[in-house]
């Protein structure tokens, strides 16, 4: 031992294995080094769970048993055919590693529906194509009535030639309102010379606006607008050398488009047009004015855009409403204006007011067109947006707040609208974006009825509309001293009511066989629910339009009335309705058609109303000539049908059925569950060329 020369301590000392950068939970309790593996050797030789949480202890436990089910997993898709059926179970996104761990320890867990096959049925009856005439791609979900229409000529038009997505929406443009400036109408459009005069003749336009829409969404201060205006018309004759806000004139002249569009027609005409050429120069003008600004910011364009997606709203063009509200709620949300500006604020009085009415018109009326077309909106979780509604002066508010704060009671219609909208945004999410059974959605409904009408209790009197049967009660004139604007809130929000009822009830209506609607509980009244609110609507709106000049001008109101005329029709070529009541019925559709026909200035509703009515025919048993040559443009009636189904006019297939997903109305509500007609919004929809491009680039 000593000729080796060697201490015996140091030949059993060896070089220590660097410290462990990550040990498992057992190895750091125990202080073992651990050798990172996954199990590590001490866990394995004794049969522990090996577990690594880090440094944070409210990190997720990922096992070992979890990591070899994860590369397993790994291998077998890897080596597993695209086509082969799917058998394992697919973990969602938002549970842990953890859950799923407990989860497979339950195997007589009762089993789950497959989302995938759900998704994959939402995402057939999408539409993502390029419209051949703007050369831009245009989107519709699911709840979309191109969506429906898509599908009907995919299954239910059996003896027609097949048009895929990319045709049909390209087939479904006219060019009657052109969203990209044009010189056809008379005007040079360069932003830089622009008329010095700002056509004061026009300016009943404006009153025209703040006497009807601006009721339902005041985002403006009258009295402020209309001094900026004077300045404006003032210009010429006072020689003044300075020029006003461009984005103000942007604003101003999409009130002037929107006004002319929704104004009571005069007896004469401004300078020989019409009222509906007179829109649509001041939406060229207007885009002019944004096109040559580019990405401004600041609350006048929010608000321009807003005015320019209701003229498209009401142009019945859902693809461009959309888009331009897009562009208010992003230049709105890079304003910042959905957030409460804290104590510290340096705005005014009145760009604090301005700002929360502006806020949320645009929450309600961006859910309310995303809702339209199928697609999801911008807005976010509520949580992002602190911002406080516009203060109404009562006897409990005028004490504890600034009273420059206080907004006219007509501006307590924003706050009802945004709970509207979140109503709206449950039903979509609830019962149009879930796979229910006919006793979930049942359930489902009856709770959002609940919220409905708890809300429509909070309405205050002067507001409240009443949803009895209008045929049948007793006229009250007890309202008749009431303001303009609470009489048409009161009409709007009662038409609302009814139209969200409708959606809220057609699933039932669409997926229900009337074998289930004898044996489900509820499922029968909820279809009648449906079916008296379709009726409501149309009742309130003829006997409106029979009384108010005012309503008339209100082309968005085609889509209510279709939406309601076919529900109804629905419900009789389900064989649903006994011969008592189909007079009635078939009365109904004829005042759908009558009002529809009164909007001469739109072809949409003039087309509406030919489809509308031949399809009452076809129900009722009599020929008519095909839907192809109404959207070809052709309007002969004597013409004969080319080919009639021979099979039966209603099948029942949940599996398939498409629900009648669509919000605010629109013309393609039937799918080949139901009938086999063709009903499109976009019939006399402007060309869809968005002008906001130019900023973005086409896509």
């Amino acid at each position: 031992m000593e000729a080796n020369g060697r201490n015996p301590t140091q030949t059993s000392h060896r070089t220590r294995r660097p410290r462990a950068a990550r040990a498992c939970d057992l190895c750091r309790a125990k202080k073992n080094k651990c050798d990172e593996s996954y199990p590590c050797t001490y866990c394995k030789n004794r049969n522990a769970t090996c577990v690594y949480q880090g440094s944070h202890h409210t990190s997720r436990h990922y096992t070992a048993e979890y990591v070899k089910q994860l590369e397993d997993e790994v291998k077998r898709l890897s080596t597993t055919p695209a086509n082969a059926p799917h058998t394992q179970p697919v973990m969602p996104s938002d549970q842990s590693p953890v859950d799923v761990e407990n989860a497979q320890q339950q195997p007589h867990r009762a089993p789950q529906p497959d989302m995938r096959t759900s998704a994959q049925g939402i995402a057939a009856e999408e539409i993502s194509e390029v419209n051949e005439h703007t050369a831009g791609v245009e989107f519709y979900g699911s709840s979309s009535s191109m969506a429906l229409l898509s599908r009907v000529q995919r299954s239910g038009q059996q003896f027609r030639d097949r048009e895929d997505g990319a045709h049909l929406v390209s087939s479904l443009h006219n060019a009657t309102f052109q969203a990209i400036p044009t010189s056809s109408h008379g005007d040079i459009l360069d932003a830089t010379s622009l008329p010095a005069d700002y056509y004061p003749q026009c300016r009943s336009f404006i009153e025209d606006f703040f006497s009807t829409i601006h009721y339902i969404h005041p985002i403006l201060d009258k009295r402020e607008f209309l001094g900026r205006c004077e300045v404006l018309w003032s210009l010429r004759t006072t020689g003044a050398s300075l020029q006003p806000s461009p984005s103000f004139v942007a604003l101003y002249y999409s009130v002037l488009s929107l006004g002319a569009m929704v104004g009571v027609r005069g007896e004469h005409l401004i300078d020989n047009l019409t009222n509906l050429q007179w829109s649509r120069k001041f939406f060229d003008l207007s885009w002019s004015c944004c096109h040559s600004l580019g990405l401004i910011t600041n609350l006048e364009m929010a608000q321009c855009f807003f005015m320019l997606a209701k003229v498209c709203q009401n142009e019945l063009n859902p693809h461009c409403s959309y888009m331009y509200v897009g562009f208010a709620v992003r230049t709105a949300l890079a304003m910042g204006v959905n957030r409460d500006p804290g104590p510290n604020t340096r705005k005014t009085i009145a760009q604090l007011k301005a700002e929360s009415r502006m806020w949320w018109c645009l929450y309600s009326l961006e859910v309310e067109i995303s809702f339209s077309v199928g697609r999801p909106d911008t807005l976010g979780a509520d949580i992002h947006h602190n911002r406080k509604y516009p203060v109404i002066g009562t006897s409990t508010t005028v004490d504890t707040i600034v009273s420059e704060m206080i907004e006219p009671p007509h501006c307590a219609i924003i706050g009802y609208m945004v709970d509207l909208s979140r109503i709206t945004r449950n039903i979509c999410h609830k019962m149009y974006l879930s796979n229910l059974s006919i006793p979930d959605m049942l359930s489902r409904a009856n709770e959002i009825e609940k919220e409905l009408d708890g809300w429509l209790i909070g309405l205050p009197p002067t507001l409240r509309p009443s949803v009895h049967n209008q045929t049948q009660q007793r006229s009250c004139l007890g309202s008749i001293k009431d303001a303009m604007w609470a009489k048409r809130q009161k009409l709007v929000l009662g038409i609302r009511y009814h139209n969200l009822k409708i959606l809220l009830f057609s699933c039932v209506l669409m997926k229900s066989s009337l074998d289930e609607r004898e044996s489900v509980p509820g499922c029968l009244e909820n279809t009648r629910k449906c079916l008296e609110s379709a009726r409501q609507t149309i009742t309130i709106i003829y006997q409106t339009y029979e009384h108010n000049d005012f309503f008339q001008t209100w082309f968005y109101n085609a889509t209510y009335t279709v939406f309601a005329a076919s529900v109804v029709l629905l419900y009789i070529t389900q064989g649903a309705a006994v011969d008592d009541e189909l007079p009635s019925l078939y009365g109904l559709v004829d005042m759908a058609v009558e009002i529809l026909e009164s909007m001469d200035e739109s072809v949409v509703a003039l087309k509406a109303a030919k489809l509308l009515r031949r399809a009452k025919d076809k129900a009722s048993g009599r020929q008519e000539p095909d839907n192809a040559a109404i959207l070809s443009g052709d309007n002969s009636n004597d013409s004969p049908s080319r080919h009639e189904p021979n099979g039966p006019m209603i099948t029942h297939d949940n599996t398939q059925s498409t629900q009648l997903n669509q919000y605010w109305g629109s013309f393609g509500l039937i799918d080949d569950t139901g009938m086999d007609f063709d009903m499109a919004p976009q019939l006399d929809a402007f060309d869809p060329n968005n002008p906001m491009f130019l900023f973005f680039g086409n896509g």
